[in-house]
């Protein structure tokens, strides 16, 4: 999955050309990034790439070449789309602080992805409560900051495991997103952190007559 993002000039108002040629759409600073969670929550949309400078003025954030409006930022990159991808933007950081708070999870591209529904294991990494899958300590073990594990098998998926020739495991770095809907659950939820790839039939749950299969487990942070 790749998204092209055409950059334009918020003060001017203009397209940034390579070349210096405004009337040439083929000179355009493009830049291309792939598997993000932007094009995930909006698969068909086109964004673009605004840029300031210490000259700029909060007015000149309303401008675009083809009237897209602000969704998101990260740190100097300004993230427009059409005006109907807000509502959904809205869901997603309902306090308008996280929009720039957040935005690089949006915009960091990923070396793969997968979209598939996966039983994922949710740990308060403050005490290890888990809502009685696990023991309470043991799964305080398994998380940390932003630290959780993943399945080898999903594992193996998400990375394309028999396509490489090191076929160690390490830790990654991962992104996640759904929507209301998606499972059980009934919000717009995202994050990023790092997983362990662990073998899952080690887990020792607390019922052994409810030994739920988990594919993820993740902190409550």
């Amino acid at each position: 999955m790749t998204l092209h993002f055409k950059h334009f000039d918020t003060r001017l108002n203009q397209w940034v050309h390579t070349d210096g040629d405004h009337n040439n759409p083929d000179s355009i600073l493009t830049e291309k990034l792939e598997n993000t969670l932007l094009e995930s929550y909006f698969p068909d949309q086109e964004f673009s790439f605004g840029h300031i400078d210490e000259y700029s003025q909060p007015k000149d954030l309303q401008n675009h070449p083809d009237g897209n409006i602000l969704l998101l930022s990260s740190k100097t990159r300004l993230l427009y789309g059409s005006p109907e991808c807000l509502p959904e933007i809205e869901k997603l950081c309902p306090d308008r602080k996280d929009r720039g708070a957040y935005g690089s999870i949006f915009l960091g591209d990923c070396k793969h992805s997968i979209n598939e529904q996966l039983n994922i294991l949710i740990v308060n990494d403050a005490n290890g409560e888990n809502g009685g899958f696990i023991k309470n300590e043991d799964a305080f073990k398994l998380v940390g900051d932003c630290y959780g594990q993943v399945s080898t098998q999903v594992y193996d998926r998400l990375t394309k495991r028999d396509e490489q020739q090191d076929k160690d495991y390490r830790v990654v770095q991962h992104r996640f997103g759904w929507r209301d809907g998606d499972g059980q659950d009934d919000k717009y939820r995202f994050g990023k952190g790092t997983l362990r790839p662990y073998d899952f039939s080690k887990i020792e749950y607390a019922d052994s007559n409810n030994e739920s299969k988990i594919d993820l487990i993740i902190p409550k942070s």
